[in-house]
């Protein structure tokens, strides 16, 4: 089955995006605007929707991004057309503010010829304008639809009066129309823009007038404010020019949950088919969902910086959002050796992510198994990482440790970690392994936790902090690049 999403990050790769996009936006880097301080954003497929809490300066990237070209029209953004300093404002800019942009350029032996043009802020102006490519620049903020029943007064009553009438109407093309059906579940015989204009008037207002299947006709003024707002919405990204940049605002705002999911799907194929570069700004788990997953950026708040984070999974981007309320992953192991070596794995490499996962001691394999038919059954993100001795099954989520011992065994045989304890904490090794090997011939038992009850009177650690310790020094003697792989597994059972 087709993944539309993989046929549209593959228009952007960088040998294809200049010819598919023009001179897309591909960097974008903020230095004393608003909250960010030194931002740099890449920008790495055609869709790309900026997730985080609020206050991270989300719509702040949309807004400079507004202003990175000029226009074949006499309409187009400043800097300051959204960036305001009065004197309620405490610097929105610093004096040596910025924006520094990066462009698409054609690809000439194998290289792309990118093309950086920086916009900066002298005394109370700025320069760079002149020397900025053309592109036709679409915004939609929150605003750009304010349903009929909130306008004002004078709208309201140029609206019921009889000489306001549709002195002509286009119908809404099919693709409109089809998608419009498909994202609200709801099936239109037709729809229509409506020039409308008073008897003697001179001026036409657009109004749009929709007919449900087997239903009635009635116009904008009588829809629900999200199906009025997507119909709005959708006939821009179909009427603008191909090759624009699409600025969006929310616009997943009043849909429902399915409904954002099949917005998302719209901007997929709106974007690939028309050539669109979009930049998004969303708190839509559906949403969000839909897109690539180099789509995704997160703008994290770290201290008084902006940190993203890219490619970012779903799941991660919620528990992130709602304060890790919600863990956008469950990690079964089978003993307290494991979690050790998963958690410290997992700080080694994605602390972000460590934060919104929980580790849980699930028990021996079939416990595991059991475990893990329960939390599908019930629609929950899980995966298991079983000792090196258990095998693996990625397509069941049930990851494996690194060798082929159980986990107590291949921290006692690594060199890194035996090392590290003998420099640390004097640390006799002859002495412990023939104690460890008595208790082996004592117990005969596959479990070896007591090899670390006779090593924790000697470090002076109790338990947990002996593992944690143990667990770092050991995975410091796994290749990197053997360690990033089993992550990168453990992240993808998110997705």
């Amino acid at each position: 089955m087709t993944d539309h999403r993989e046929e549209l990050q593959a228009t952007f790769l960088p040998n294809r995006r200049h010819s598919n996009y023009g001179e897309a936006i591909i960097k974008i880097r903020i230095q004393g605007i608003r909250n960010h301080k030194d931002t740099l954003v890449e920008i790495e497929s055609p869709i790309t929707a900026f997730c985080g809490v609020n206050g991270t300066g989300k719509s702040t990237v949309l807004q400079l991004a507004a202003a990175a070209y000029g226009s074949p029209s006499k309409r187009r953004y400043y800097v300051s057309t959204f960036i305001l300093a009065g004197n309620l404002d405490h610097k929105p800019f610093e004096d040596d503010s910025s924006v520094e942009f990066t462009y698409a350029g054609p690809t000439s032996a194998g290289k792309a010829d990118d093309r950086l043009l920086t916009l900066s802020r002298s005394g109370s102006s700025w320069s760079g304008y002149d020397r900025q490519p053309e592109r036709r620049v679409v915004y939609l903020g929150v605003g750009f639809y304010l349903p009929h029943a909130e306008r004002d007064d004078y709208f309201k009553s140029l609206v019921q009066d009889r000489t306001f009438t549709s002195r002509s109407k286009i119908q809404v093309n099919d693709i409109a129309s089809e998608w419009v059906s498909r994202i609200l579940l709801c099936k239109y015989d037709a729809a229509h823009v409506n020039a409308m204009r008073k008897k003697w008037g001179r001026s036409h207002t657009r109004m749009l007038s929709a007919k449900r299947e087997g239903g009635f006709t009635y116009s904008e003024s009588n829809m629900g404010s999200g199906e009025a707002r997507l119909y709005a919405m959708v006939l821009k990204l179909e009427e603008v020019e191909p090759h624009s940049l699409i600025l969006l605002e929310e616009p997943e705002t009043s849909l429902h949950p399915s409904a954002q999911f099949e917005l998302g799907k719209y901007l997929v194929n709106v974007a690939a088919r028309r050539n669109l570069q979009i930049l998004l700004t969303s708190h839509s788990e559906y949403l969000l969902l839909a897109l690539p997953q180099k789509s995704r950026v997160y703008l994290k708040r770290e201290g008084d910086r902006i940190v993203p984070i890219p490619g970012i999974g779903v799941r991660q981007a919620l528990s992130m959002m709602d304060n890790f309320a919600i863990r956008s992953l469950y990690i079964l192991v089978e003993d307290d050796v494991a979690k050790a070596i998963v958690i410290e794995l997992l700080r080694m490499h994605d602390t972000d992510f460590l934060q919104t996962v929980e580790v849980v001691i699930a028990g021996d394999a079939s416990k595991i198994q059991q475990t893990i038919d329960v939390f599908v059954e019930q629609r929950m993100p899980i995966c298991a990482v079983r000792d090196g001795d258990q095998g693996d099954n990625v397509k069941k989520r049930m990851l494996k440790l690194f060798g082929t011992m159980p986990p107590e065994k291949e921290i006692f045989a690594s060199k890194s970690f035996r090392d590290e304890f003998k420099d640390k904490f004097k640390v006799d090794w002859g002495a412990i392994d023939i104690r460890c090997k008595e208790l082996d011939d004592q117990y005969k038992s596959k479990s070896h936790h007591y090899y670390f009850e006779e090593l924790k009177q000697k470090c002076v650690l109790d338990r947990s902090e002996l593992l944690a310790v143990s667990a770092r020094a050991y995975l410091r003697g796994i290749p990197e690049s053997v360690r990033i792989a089993l992550v990168e597994q453990i992240k993808a059972a998110t997705l």
